[in-house]
């Protein structure tokens, strides 16, 4: 638009870029001034002639050498026009024969078509002409006259000192002011002014360019607002924030992260977060992780993560990886925020080995205890850890259907082998005249026998309801309660039937059964492995659980191996790895089957 206005003027129009170079001139000035387009556009030779040191206040004659013909006089005036790239410098050049004639109008046009807001003034205030865009600028039509310029600004201070400046200096003046527009709203301006001169020179007033960066000044006041909170948040927060770029490399941490790691900031900026703080090889590295958050939609979680801290020390934290992400989507860093747990990981620790000592010295007591029930017996001990062994090989194998995955846990496990030696507890009230008799039982003396299950269930749940929360004596009154009950309803103190009966006391019911079967008594002799085996698969569906029977025949020869087993006194552990790998669960039973 603007270039299609120069080509109509009748003068000569060049522009020329704050490299000082000419980029543009019209055709007019090709004729006005016989010099051909590459010799204009060199620049060397054709702007000194231009005597930009004055044309810049004032129109000034100047003489211009013709290659063909004498040196002609012309006039010449320049105008600053700013820009973000820098200062541009439009020269208009026309014969010189007194003021310009017929371009007024077209001038005007130019003046009116630039995008920025300009005006002028004269010395007293008073504005002379001005482009639709500073009307725009300071909300008001271009019909209401503005007498006083001064009225347009916030401090008038800054006015009065730029037109000194302007006075002082012939050079373009720049400064950020604020003026008010329409309902005293306040815009944020950059003014470039240079003075205006009339044909002698003299100055009458100032030309002013102006551009609104009232966004772009509170753009910027908010970003600086954003930043220093979130400068302040990054570094009070009380968790450890450490920033890694994609290469694993640190960019950036909190105060937290410092005092958590033991390292000054000047130790860790761009180095390997893997080399400071992973713990083992064993642990991911951090690119590894990365690429958990990526499948994880740009966020990862990991609870008591090893670290290591500039002494060496191990410390425990809960550790949350997060993308983050330009504008476009792409990721350009990591954040690893971390609490530390190592005060809490101790402490559970150290809590575990406490229970663990208690449910040594509590199983060791229990196993004590239900030793005294049966002290007749020589080969007590060893019955009761049998039985314990029992209990946990079937179990483990019944834990394999989806019956009774989400019923028996590792916890009810341990529960269930620690009660199930208090199973015969109640024969402590017995008398050893019936509980050795080599011969066969009266009919009194059998009910005598029976009432074992009765007392010592009672004993237990009386021990239990003293307790304020569910302990493995809940399962023990069970056990001790039902153990000799049968699936088909024929067994005592109650008769129960099926799935009435406890699944504690139908485990423990068939391990016994399999313990007593093989095992020499007062009244009979030891019945071999196999004959047992037989016995008890006899009893399927009828004595005992079905599913129970199917566990004992997938798993009887680790039954036979701890039968045979003898040395729970000397070294008790080995029983452990006797049992590892050797459990067939039923649904792998099932399964071949």
């Amino acid at each position: 638009m603007i270039l299609k206005v120069f080509e109509e003027f009748s003068d000569g129009f060049l522009v020329i870029n704050p490299k000082g170079e000419i980029i543009f001139f019209n055709e007019v000035l090709l004729r006005l001034t016989g010099w051909r387009s590459k010799d204009i556009l060199s620049g060397g030779r054709f702007i000194p002639h231009l005597d930009l040191a004055n044309t810049r206040r004032a129109e000034q004659p100047i003489l211009l050498p013709h290659p063909q013909a004498e040196p002609q006089r012309l006039r010449a005036v320049a105008f600053d026009v700013e820009s973000e790239s820098g200062t541009y410098i439009l020269v208009r050049l026309r014969k010189d024969n007194g003021p310009a004639a017929g371009n007024g109008e077209r001038f005007e046009q130019l003046f009116r078509s630039i995008g920025d807001p300009m005006l002028s003034a004269n010395l007293r205030g008073r504005v002379i002409a001005a482009n639709p865009a500073f009307y725009s600028l300071v909300d008001r039509p271009p019909e209401e006259p503005i007498a006083d310029i001064a009225e347009l600004y916030v401090y008038r201070e800054e006015l009065e000192d730029k037109l000194l400046r302007l006075l002082e200096s012939d050079a373009v003046y720049n400064l950020e002011t604020h003026l008010y527009g329409r309902e005293r709203a306040v815009k944020r301006v950059l003014d470039s002014s240079w003075v205006t001169r009339d044909a002698r020179g003299v100055v009458t007033g100032y030309t002013s360019q102006l551009k609104d960066v009232s966004y772009l000044r509170n753009l910027e006041a908010r970003l600086m607002i954003s930043e220093r909170n979130h400068a302040l948040l990054f570094d009070t927060i009380l968790s450890s924030i450490i920033i890694v770029d994609p290469l694993g490399r640190i960019v950036n941490w909190n105060y937290t992260a410092e005092q958590l790691y033991g390292y000054g900031r000047e130790e860790v900026m761009g180095e390997e977060y893997d080399a400071l703080f992973r713990s083992s090889r064993k642990r991911p590295t951090i690119a590894s992780i990365f690429e958990l958050v990526g499948q994880n939609q740009g966020r990862y979680l990991e609870a008591e993560v090893p670290r290591r801290r500039k002494d060496g020390s191990t410390i425990y934290t809960y550790a949350s990886y997060s993308s983050i992400q330009n504008t476009s989507g792409e990721t350009i860093a990591y954040s690893v925020i971390e609490k530390d747990l190592t005060e809490r990981v101790n402490l559970e620790n150290k809590l575990k080995e406490s229970l663990d000592r208690l449910q040594e010295t509590q199983s060791a007591a229990i196993l004590g205890f239900a030793r005294l029930t049966e002290y007749r017996d020589k080969d007590t001990g060893k019955h009761l850890r049998r039985i314990r062994e029992y209990v946990r090989v079937l179990a483990i194998s019944l834990k394999g259907r989806p019956k009774y995955s989400s019923y028996i846990s590792d916890r009810y496990i341990a529960d269930l082998c620690l009660s199930s030696v208090l199973h015969d507890v109640g024969k402590v009230a017995i008398s050893d005249t019936i509980l050795l008799k080599p011969g066969k039982l009266t009919g009194e003396e059998f009910t005598r026998i029976q009432d074992h299950a009765r007392m010592g269930g009672d004993a237990l749940r009386d021990v239990d309801s003293e307790l304020k929360r569910e302990s493995f004596l809940t399962l023990g009154k069970e056990i001790a309660y039902y153990h000799h009950e049968r699936w088909d309803g024929k067994g005592y103190p109650e008769g129960r039937r099926g799935d009435k009966i406890p699944l504690s006391a139908r485990i423990v019911a068939l391990a016994d059964v399999y313990d007593a079967l093989t095992s020499k008594r007062p009244y009979k002799e030891a019945l071999g492995h196999r004959e047992s085996v037989a016995i008890i698969a006899e009893g399927r569906g009828t004595q005992f659980d079905p599913e129970l029977v199917d566990a004992f025949l997938a798993n009887e020869e680790v039954f036979d191996r701890i039968r045979l087993f003898q040395e729970f006194e000397e070294h008790p552990e080995t029983i452990e790895q006797l049992l590892q790998g050797s459990i067939r669960p039923l649904a792998e039973v099932a399964d071949a089957g």
